[in-house]
């Protein structure tokens, strides 16, 4: 290899050198400033056209920045960055580098370039050694400004990225970060990208294979190499379904908060294997346990669906089946492969089943408060019935770590709600609400109910009440509307109840939108009007109605004596 001085000595009798930029004046501790000054030194040397000769020349001599378990530093990519950003062809560029991993980096840097030609990489000794210096978050991210409803990603400036990258978090409709950082567990073992993912998604099976084996199995290399062409996957039909809608769909949300992992993609093998298994985000659903059984739900999920699953399915059902189910080979099997990913994971969602009922989730909560891991986001889907286990609060819990977000599977209030979730205690979700206001009324708490033909008279009454209780804020109320079971949709209802829960939800909206300061509950309601009538499944009220009575038969209940409204879709 070169010497630096001599490389540069040798490239000016070669080349006709526009400008030599030195990037020593790169301060790890100045990133935005150092960014800045870049950038300006490349526009001083810009031209609208350069002769054939002409070379602009980078010379790389001091340590980088490297953000934990990236393979590239930010130096090296902010010079393609700015290169692409200025349209300056890769022809005329040349970057010297006495850094001893350049060339592996290039290759990384190659897949970002919007420019077919890569750059010239030159690597040379140098008396000064190459230091590398790692920082756990991107640079921008004591930066981040949180505006809900918006799809710009946390963690980075979309300004200061590369126009591919930018193109796959901000434009295209079919991309997503979870299969480079995620994957998705039933208590069945059955694995997927993700909790939106249709069921014909199905990536392997935990209870026959390790998390790792499926993480690079066919289905799931199949699904990177169509997000990064650009190409749907039907795995995620329900994101395309509700993004038609206006919602903001669990793809986008992915994009938003994992998109500065957005460099693990250009590290994507040619056949859609990615070989850095670590998982950044969790969301395994490690057992059934679940102590209701909501109308919306099934054995999968409730282990206390069992004996109406069993009286539903007759036959062999019961002996065929048990009543809890756990993810895994054994029943600590996932817990025991998940270890290995705690020192990195950001974001863990606790779903279930009922997470606030399984010992898993105790588990995590002891092991990370163990490691100091109170920057682990915390994101609860809960049926906020039961709020301790074994005489530990998970109030005590919350109020340790930085960022808690409470998402409250409650559809209704009162008796419709310990009919649709059969199992509530009605004062007692109103008892925990008070004591979590009293002991961590920090913690982000919103409601998140499933809107289905069952809720959607009521849900803006009980939205608005629990409001005025001042147990929310209006904005604290996050619309799931429901897609299956498909003969519990909204747009199930005639035209004439349709045109009802609209003029309803119009007048609520009155009400609403001049109080909701992030635009959550707002566009909630919104979208749902546009789900409710762009399509029409009046075809399925019959079925609604035949699993409504069987159901009925079977709790000694009478949905009409507790949903009278729903006499409107009486067939």
């Amino acid at each position: 290899m070169n010497n630096i001085t001599s490389y540069l000595e040798n490239a000016k009798k070669q080349f006709d050198v526009v400008g030599i930029i030195d990037l020593s004046f790169w301060d790890t501790n100045a990133y935005a400033s150092s960014q800045k000054k870049l950038s300006d030194m490349i526009a001083e040397h810009r031209k609208d056209y350069y002769a054939p000769n002409e070379r602009v020349i980078f010379v790389h001599t001091k340590g980088d920045i490297y953000v934990d378990n990236s393979d590239i530093g930010l130096i090296f990519k902010n010079i393609q960055n700015e290169i692409n950003e200025h349209d300056i062809s890769n022809s005329f560029v040349i970057v010297v580098s006495n850094n001893p991993t350049i060339m592996s980096e290039f290759e990384y840097i190659k897949k970002i370039s919007t420019d077919p030609v890569p750059i010239t990489v030159i690597e040379c000794d140098n008396n000064n050694e190459f230091v590398k210096s790692n920082i756990k978050h991107h640079p921008k991210s004591n930066k981040e400004i949180y505006t809900y409803g918006s799809a710009n990603p946390l963690k980075v400036n979309l300004n200061e990225i590369s126009k591919k990258e930018r193109f796959l978090l901000e434009e295209s409709k079919t991309f997503c970060m979870y299969p480079w950082i995620h994957m998705h567990a039933w208590p069945t073992g059955e694995a997927f990208p993700c909790c939106m993912s249709e069921h014909d998604g199905n990536l392997g099976n935990t209870k026959e294979q390790t998390l790792k084996e499926i993480w690079n199995g066919e289905e799931m290399k199949a699904l990177r190499n169509n997000m990064l062409n650009d190409r749907p996957s039907s795995p995620c039909v329900r994101c395309y379904e509700q993004e038609k809608s206006g919602f903001f769909s669990g793809r986008k949300s992915a994009n938003k908060h994992h998109g500065h992992h957005i460099q693990k993609v250009f590290e994507t093998n040619d056949d859609g294997s990615y070989d850095k298994f670590a998982m950044t985000y969790w969301d395994i659903r490690f057992s059934n346990l679940c102590n209701l059984k909501c109308r919306s739900c099934g054995h999968i999920f409730s282990s206390n669906w069992y004996s109406d699953q069993a009286k539903l399915a007759g036959g062999d059902w019961k002996k065929n089946n048990k009543a809890l189910n756990f993810a895994g080979r054994w029943e600590t099997d996932v817990w025991e492969q998940l270890v290995e990913h705690l020192d990195y994971v950001e974001q863990i969602y606790f779903a279930g089943g009922e997470p606030l009922l399984m010992e898993e989730h105790y588990r995590i909560l002891d092991e990370l408060e163990r490691r100091g891991r109170f920057d682990v986001r915390l994101i609860y889907n809960t049926n906020f019935t039961e709020t301790s286990l074994k005489g530990r609060s998970v109030f005590d819990y919350w109020k340790k770590f930085d960022s808690v977000a409470i998402g409250a599977s409650l559809d209704a209030s009162g008796g419709r709600a310990e009919y649709i979730r059969k199992g509530t205690k009605w004062d007692r979700v109103l008892k925990n609400r008070e004591e979590m206001l009293e002991v961590c009324p920090e913690v982000d708490f919103y409601i998140s109910p499933t809107l289905s033909i069952m809720n959607a008279w009521h849900l803006p009454d009980f939205h608005r009440d629990w409001v005025e209780r001042g147990f929310i804020n209006p904005q604290d109320l996050n619309v799931n509307i429901l897609q299956d079971p498909v003969h519990y949709r909204i747009d199930i209802a005639p035209d004439a109840y349709k045109q009802q829960l609209k003029e309803k939800y119009e007048q609520h909206l009155e009400w609403l939108k001049p109080l909701d300061k992030l635009n959550r509950a707002s566009v909630g309601f919104e979208s749902a009007i546009s789900f409710m009538m762009s399509t029409d499944n009046q075809q399925l009220i019959p079925e609604f109605w035949t699993r409504t009575k069987q159901l009925d038969e079977i709790r000694k209940e009478n949905i009409l004596d507790i949903i009278p409204e729903l006499k409107a879709i009486a067939v």
